[in-house]
């Protein structure tokens, strides 16, 4: 993308960011740019990486809706409570041009928190901000930068589906442990007992603030996904 591209962007980005502030679905300055309900049958990571072509911030034409999957700037928590769908801002596409300070991953069951991370957002892109090196804070007091990891991504385990993976080591089924799993569907001929549910996507989080052993099923699992930023202005 071109210098005066990205300046116009960002500009419109954080006007929009700004106005966005007073919503609900706001906490404090944080924005939410993408929402993911478990069991809804749409893949996290697919909806992730999925462009709005149609979008076009800086001429304005966006045909973003609820409707489609698309989260709109200004969108209230009471306007897509009701739905399942997941949905996405069209800011995503635009990652690269907005002055994007922080990103935080939560999970939530019940309208409560149950596990997150905090990430550095400067100078990422859309897929690099979850990565180890970039951890701020986290719900798990043993996720941090110089842990050891044998998964820390957002797309690299594509064998077993498990995205946004977070995990310390495998060691065959009942020896993998880990954090953290978006768990978009299964290969059952392959899968651990873990990866095996009735429903797809599944947000699995190790529970009580640290490593859970995941075939011992004692994990939880949540409801929402939620994935937030923090803008410089």
């Amino acid at each position: 993308m071109s210098y005066v591209f990205c300046v116009v962007v960002s500009l419109i980005g954080m006007l929009d960011f700004a106005l966005s502030v007073e919503c609900n679905s706001c906490k404090e300055n944080w924005v939410l740019i993408f929402h993911a309900t478990s069991g809804n049958g749409e893949s996290v990571l697919n909806a992730w990486k999925a462009r709005h072509n149609k979008c076009d911030i800086v001429s304005g034409i966006c045909p973003c809706s609820i409707s489609n999957g698309c989260l709109p700037p200004k969108a209230k928590l009471e306007t897509f409570k009701p739905t399942t769908k997941t949905l996405r801002s069209p800011f995503i596409d635009y990652w690269d041009c907005l002055n994007i300070n922080k990103v935080k991953f939560e999970l939530n069951v019940q309208g409560d928190t149950v596990a997150f991370i905090e990430f550095d957002g400067r100078n990422s892109n859309f897929l690099n901000w979850f990565h180890n090196s970039r951890i701020l804070n986290s719900s798990w007091t043993d996720v941090y930068k110089s842990q050891t990891y044998n998964f820390f991504s957002i797309d690299k385990e594509t064998k077993f589906y498990r995205h946004f993976f977070i995990n310390k080591s495998y060691g065959g089924c009942p020896q993998d442990f880990g954090w953290l799993a978006v768990k978009d569907s299964d290969n059952f001929s392959i899968a651990c007992d873990w990866d095996k549910h009735s429903t797809f996507p599944q947000f699995l989080y190790s529970r009580n603030g640290k490593i859970t052993r995941w075939n011992n099923m004692e994990f939880g699992k949540a409801e929402v996904l939620n994935i937030y930023v923090q803008m410089g202005y």
